[in-house]
């Protein structure tokens, strides 16, 4: 009897030890999670976060800080859905890649095949484009060239479309990265006239329904009033939900952090949700294979990153030797961001609708070191120093803008001469009136927003101001001929997002 204690103990050691220190780990690592989460809420403040940690197959963390309405006070939980952004672009990708497996259609299909009206700038990329391309930015467009066809106006899928031939391709084909929300409009597009369903209808069908997704919305023409709804704030301020007319497929989805759990255990689990074979293993390879390389800065060398590509519908990197796949979003008031760590079994979800995105950056790279046991750095003070960073340059440029003021010089001709109509032919028309002795000038596919008194600047030009929080100060400056006659403007207004640079509006009556 002595002797099977004497061996059965240490085995029972053996076994118990480690058991101890993963259930020790676990619970110091949960308690971290929770520390990190109050600390970026603290200092970066967005009016409302939720954030969900999965781990085989399990939420094994999530919490909600702040509020969903500033105006009501109320309390942000992790069902209430938020407008997901860019991280829609997933659903869509993923979409076609069902298509795919049931062999509805092919990764290398021409779009024109598809889509007859279809046309862009260049010939051949028109003819050759196909639906791996435009999955992963290979458009030959800049980044974000084109959104400001849908982004506030009035245009259908359709209309849109139509308008891409006159957007500028800047790049050689296939060689560079291009961001492009109006190609997953397309791709979105593709999938209605080959499933015969809306993409809204497929979408909610082939992963949302299947995945028991219920509080999650296609879009907010879908909310039937049940909906409890993190709403967008911007400089603390409750902000209108931005009402999609086009380009649904690349950024109207709206889900919770605990929704959005399911989807993405369905990720990590070879495409199998409760037993059940939503894509194949196969196409989830696809999806986060490697397809237009991107450049490493030396501020990303810095984390020890190596390695960047935009794959079908998610951006991958490595970072403290992990395979990371994850897409952010952003749309006025909301920033979000899915990722999965393949290696860790583990998915981090976080939505803010305060329009934080170093918040949300400064949370996840921190949840990755404690996961790993790896600490690159302080990642809050690192991103707090960064957004003060960014507060000051914009604070610089504006006041830099603001000295080119000079009402001193005045305008080449009377104001009745700028009056008329104008067109640019990739956007549309807009107007210059007379209003009780002043200048408005308005964009007319988005009149409601883009519409605004002119202040005289100096000589030709005007400064506007947009029904826009996004958007800073335009100028609108008038191009006149020798003989005193107007015969366009264009704006300078300064954006990340939108190419207000590539319009030119030439006067037509």
């Amino acid at each position: 009897m002595k002797n099977i204690v004497k061996f059965v103990i240490p085995l029972i050691l053996v076994i118990a030890i480690p058991l101890i220190l993963f259930v020790q780990k676990k619970e110091n690592d949960l308690e971290k999670y929770d520390q990190i989460t109050q600390e970026v809420f603290d200092k970066f403040r967005p009016t409302g976060l939720s954030i969900a940690i999965v781990k085989d197959e399990e939420i094994i963390y999530e919490k909600s800080h702040g509020y969903k309405n500033i105006n009501r006070l109320d309390f942000v939980d992790n069902n209430d859905i938020f407008n997901i952004a860019s991280c829609t672009k997933a659903f869509t990708a993923a979409g076609i890649g069902k298509l795919v497996e049931e062999g509805k259609i092919s990764w290398d299909d021409k779009i024109i095949d598809y889509l007859p009206d279809f046309k862009l700038e260049d010939e051949y990329f028109t003819m050759n484009l196909n639906i791996k391309d435009i999955l992963a930015h290979r458009s030959g467009m800049g980044t974000f060239y084109g959104d400001l066809l849908w982004y506030n106006t009035d245009y259908s899928n359709k209309e849109v479309i139509e308008r891409m031939r006159y957007v500028p391709i800047i790049y050689d084909f296939r060689t560079r990265f291009g961001y492009q929300n109006n190609m997953y409009m397309i791709a979105g597009e593709i999938i209605e006239k080959v499933s015969g369903l809306t993409w809204e209808k497929y979408t909610k069908q082939t992963f949302l329904d299947p995945l028991e997704m219920v509080d999650t919305r296609t879009s907010n023409d879908t909310f039937d009033g049940t909906e409890e709804i993190a709403h967008p704030h911007f400089n603390d301020s409750l902000i209108k939900i931005y009402d999609f007319e086009a380009t649904k497929a690349a950024a109207s989805i709206w889900s919770s952090t605990r929704d959005l759990a399911k989807w993405t255990k369905m990720w990590l689990n070879g495409g199998k949700y409760n037993g059940e074979q939503i894509l194949s293993e196969e196409t989830i390879r696809t999806l986060f294979s490697p397809q237009t390389i991107l450049s490493v800065s030396k501020e990303r060398e810095s984390f020890g990153i190596h390695f960047r590509s935009y794959a079908l519908g998610w951006s991958t990197y490595d970072y403290n030797n992990r395979k990371i796949v994850e897409h952010n979003g952003g749309m006025p008031g909301y920033i979000s961001k899915v990722a999965l760590i393949p290696e860790e079994n583990m998915a981090v979800i976080i939505l803010n609708n305060g329009f934080d995105t170093f918040g949300n950056t400064a949370l996840f790279y921190s949840i990755v070191d404690i996961a790993t046991n790896h600490y690159t750095k302080n990642w809050i003070q690192y991103y707090l120093n960064k957004k003060a960073e960014s507060e000051r340059s914009e604070k610089k440029y504006n006041s830099e803008r603001l000295e080119t003021k000079d009402t001193s010089i005045g305008p080449d001709v009377n104001n009745i001469e700028f009056v008329g109509l104008y067109q640019d032919k990739m956007y549309g028309n807009a107007e210059i009136k007379v209003k009780n002795g002043e200048l408005f000038c308005t964009l007319l596919p988005a009149k409601n927003i883009f519409i605004s008194k002119m202040e005289h600047w100096n000589q030709n030009t005007y400064r506007v101001d947009f029904k826009d929080p996004f958007l800073p100060f335009g100028l609108v400056t008038f191009d006149i001929n020798d003989s005193k006659k107007v015969i366009g403007f264009k704006i300078d207004l300064p954006s990340h997002d939108f190419h207000f640079k590539n319009l030119d509006f030439k006067k037509i009556n």
